[in-house]
């Protein structure tokens, strides 16, 4: 009597584990055949790289623009997709609000000088939305109805200062998008923002100095000086303000970083040389400063030159030295 039912129960057991195998496999055939959209075009980046020759004096006046868009074919037939936008650009600072079409955008700035830019996206049948550098900002995809088209265009747009505009950094960023109901239309555009201005350059005069003759005595010990006198380079800018990067170079001896100059070819004095300096202290050559006015007209940059006294001994003569100031405008 109590032999029949132990056979049975292998049975049910191996029937169990069929039904469940069975199970499994309907549920990846359901999750392979699922509809995801599928990108297609070729400006998907936010690139703008541009030479101006002009621009508007005025301040606020938009004066370029640039778009990307992205955009999707195959897409289940939703007709409103929830997404949340990011844009990150980490050069960029808050520089105020600029108006457009009637609406007011935050705008953004790489230097104080630079011009404005001011970020939106776009979507058919829905509304315009400006995009906010650091910060999370929804949307919605209108996805087309029978077709499951869906598109998403983002745009820069560049204002004036109001006076004067520089030549900024590259910007450069990226706008990311999600969408947690339709992950397929996830993605991350590339910003990349290169808008040049021509510098305002000055002409340079050249200068040349001699120095008083000086006596033996005067030069007695190694590191003594004489005969100290003022050198003035002249710079004409016009109305404009330059902004630019200069450096003092030895003429003899590009490698030179000390302030002494290397004596030219038809010098015949030895144990001195001509010596260089600026507002009181030694030059340094090949060291680079700032030179940022803020306004126009002439500027005189002012050196000293005067004799000093080698550790070789002192051999009547010329002494002569040449130095070079290079201006890099900005």
């Amino acid at each position: 009597m109590n032999t029949n039912p132990l056979p049975d129960t292998p049975l049910i057991q191996r029937r169990a584990r069929r039904l469940l195998a069975t199970s499994l496999l309907g549920l990846l055939f359901c999750a392979g055949s699922a509809v995801a959209c599928v990108e297609y075009g070729i400006n998907r980046d936010l690139l703008l790289d541009k030479t101006y020759a002009t621009y508007p004096d005025a301040g606020g006046v938009q004066f370029d623009q640039k778009v990307a868009s992205r955009a999707y074919d195959n897409c289940p037939e939703k007709r409103d997709v929830p997404v949340f936008m990011t844009l990150e650009m980490p050069g960029l600072t808050y520089a105020g609000e600029v108006t457009f079409r009637r609406q007011s955008y935050p705008a953004y700035a790489a230097a104080p000088d630079a011009p404005l830019v001011m970020f939106y996206h776009h979507v058919a049948w829905s509304e315009d939305g400006p995009l906010r550098n650091g910060e999370e900002v929804p949307g919605l995809y209108e996805m087309t109805t029978g077709t499951g088209n869906a598109s998403i265009q983002y745009w820069v747009v560049v204002f004036s200062r109001g006076g004067r505009m520089r030549t900024p950094p590259t910007m450069t960023g990226t706008i990311t998008l999600r969408a947690p109901s339709e992950p397929s239309l996830d993605h991350q555009s590339i910003v990349q923002l290169d808008l040049k201005f021509p510098a305002a350059t000055c002409p340079l005069q050249d200068k040349a100095e001699t120095l008083q003759d000086v006596q033996t005595a005067e030069l007695s010990v190694p590191g003594s000086t004489a005969k100290e006198k003022l050198v003035a380079i002249r710079m004409d800018c016009g109305v404009d303000p330059p902004r630019a990067r200069m450096t003092l170079s030895d003429a003899g001896d590009a490698a030179n970083t000390g302030s002494q100059l290397t004596p030219t070819a038809d010098s015949d004095a030895e144990g001195v040389r001509v010596q260089l300096l600026r507002n009181g202290s030694e030059v340094q050559f090949g060291q680079t400063w700032d030179f940022d006015p803020g306004v126009g007209g002439v500027h005189d940059h002012q050196f000293t030159a005067r004799y000093i006294r080698t550790n070789e001994a002192l051999v009547p003569g010329t002494i002569k030295g040449e130095a070079v100031l290079n201006v890099d405008y900005w």
